[in-house]
C-alpha cells in the first residue's frame, strides 16, 4: 500500500485507536497494518474490537475466535461485543441498517478514551455506496460518499465519536496483494455473497456489469466523491458566512429546557429575514438545509422551499420532522432535537 496512507494517518494525529475487525480480508489487513506500523504512525494505544451480530450460526463463533486469537498473537487488547440477532431481525426497518446501528453502538461501548474507531472501508465500498446513492437519488452531501472521518452521535453517555476510514483510496486488489505479501489469513463471511442484501447485489451483480460496459467506472465513482467533497466544503464555508451571524444563544428561550430535548439552536428571525431579503433573487433553500444539517439537524429536500419567499426559503411557523421540530416564537426561530417523535410533536403543538 502506498506511503501516502501513512502520511495522512500521521497528519490526523490520532493516538488511541480501536480497530473494528470482523476477521475478513479487509479488516485483517487493517489490523496488521496498524500493528506493524504502530510506532511509525505515532500510535500510543491500539485495541481490537469484534462485534458478534448473532445472525449466523457456527461461522460467527468461528470469526470471533479467529479475531481473538489474532489479537492475542499480536499482544493487542481484545474486546468482544455480542448482539441479539433475533431482536435485530424482528426490529422495524432494514436488517442491514439495524445491524450497522447496533454495531456502532457496541463499538462505542468498547472505545472509551479512544480518539477514533477505525474501520476497513476501502475503495470498493466507496464505489458501491456511490452507485447506490446515485440510483435512488441524492444531494450534494450524498455525493460525497463515505467520509474518511465522520463524527457520530454518542449513544452510550460519552462524547461524540470519530469513525476513521484510512483505506478509502485502497482497492481490494491492493489489500489482497498486501495480505499475500505478509502471509495473512482471514475468514470468509458467507453472508457477503447473499444477493438478497442490497449492497451484496450491487457488489456482485450491478457494479461488475457496469464495469464490463464502462471499464474504470468504479474508479470514476470514487473520483466523483472526492470532487463532491471539495465542492461541499466550499458550499458550507459560504453557508457559514451567511447564516452563522443569525445564531442566538438557546438559553434566551429558557422554557424549551422544560422539555426532553437533546439539542437545540435558536435563530434571530429578523437577522435571518434580512439575509434572505439581501439574496431574494437567489435560491438559498438547499444551502440553508445543508447548513442546518451541519449543525446536526437534518431535514428532507424541499422542506424549506417556497417559490414565493425571499431567497426561496420558507421557515414553518410550527413543524416537526421525525424527532426534530421548528417553532417560530417571538423574535426567535427554535430548531430542536428531542428524544422521541412524540416529544417533538408535543413541543410543536404547545401554544
Amino acid at each position: 500500500m502506498s506511503l501516502d496512507i501513512a502520511d495522512r494517518i500521521r497528519r490526523h494525529g490520532f493516538k488511541r485507536l480501536l480497530l473494528a475487525v470482523s476477521g475478513g480480508l479487509d479488516s485483517i489487513c487493517l489490523a496488521h497494518y496498524f500493528i506493524k506500523n504502530r510506532e511509525a504512525l505515532g500510535i500510543e494505544w491500539l485495541g481490537i474490537a469484534h462485534v458478534h451480530h448473532g445472525l449466523r450460526v457456527g461461522t460467527a463463533d468461528r470469526d470471533a475466535t479467529f479475531v481473538e486469537a489474532f489479537a492475542k498473537a499480536h499482544n493487542v487488547p481484545f474486546f468482544l461485543k455480542k448482539l441479539d440477532g433475533e431482536a435485530l431481525k424482528n426490529a422495524e426497518g432494514s436488517l442491514e441498517e439495524n445491524a450497522r446501528d447496533a454495531r456502532y453502538k457496541a463499538l462505542q461501548e468498547a472505545a472509551e478514551n479512544c480518539d477514533a474507531i477505525v474501520t476497513a472501508h476501502h475503495a470498493g465500498d466507496q464505489a458501491e455506496t456511490m452507485y447506490m446513492r446515485l440510483r435512488r437519488g441524492t444531494t450534494l452531501a450524498g455525493l460525497r460518499g463515505i467520509q474518511e472521518i465522520r463524527e457520530i452521535p454518542d449513544q452510550v453517555g460519552n462524547d461524540n465519536f470519530n469513525i476513521y476510514r484510512p483505506f478509502l483510496n485502497v482497492t481490494r486488489a491492493e489489500l489482497l496483494t498486501y495480505a499475500r505479501e505478509n502471509n495473512l489469513e482471514w475468514c470468509e463471511d458467507e453472508s457477503n455473497s447473499d444477493v438478497k442484501f442490497a449492497r451484496n447485489k450491487v457488489r456482485h451483480e450491478f457494479l461488475p456489469q457496469l464495469e464490463k460496459e464502462s471499464p474504470g467506472a468504479a474508479t470514476q465513482l470514487c473520483r466523483i466523491a472526492l470532487l463532491a467533497d471539495k465542492a461541499y466544503a466550499k458550499v458550507i464555508n459560504a453557508d457559514e458566512s451567511l447564516f452563522a451571524p443569525v445564531l442566538r444563544a438557546v438559553n434566551a428561550d429558557a422554557d424549551i429546557h422544560q422539555h426532553d430535548m437533546w439539542a437545540g439552536i435558536a435563530l434571530d428571525k429578523k437577522k435571518l429575514r434580512k439575509v434572505l431579503l439581501a439574496h431574494e433573487s437567489t435560491d438559498l433553500s438547499e444551502m440553508f438545509r445543508l447548513w442546518l444539517s451541519e449543525q446536526g439537524f437534518r431535514f428532507p429536500i424541499g422542506f424549506f422551499y417556497s417559490q414565493t419567499e425571499p431567497a426561496h426559503v420558507k421557515i414553518p411557523v410550527r413543524a416537526a420532522y421525525r424527532k426534530r421540530s421548528i417553532v417560530k416564537k417571538g423574535s426567535t426561530v427554535l430548531i430542536c432535537e428531542f428524544e422521541s417523535v412524540e416529544a417533538a410533536l408535543k413541543f410543536v403543538s404547545c401554544k
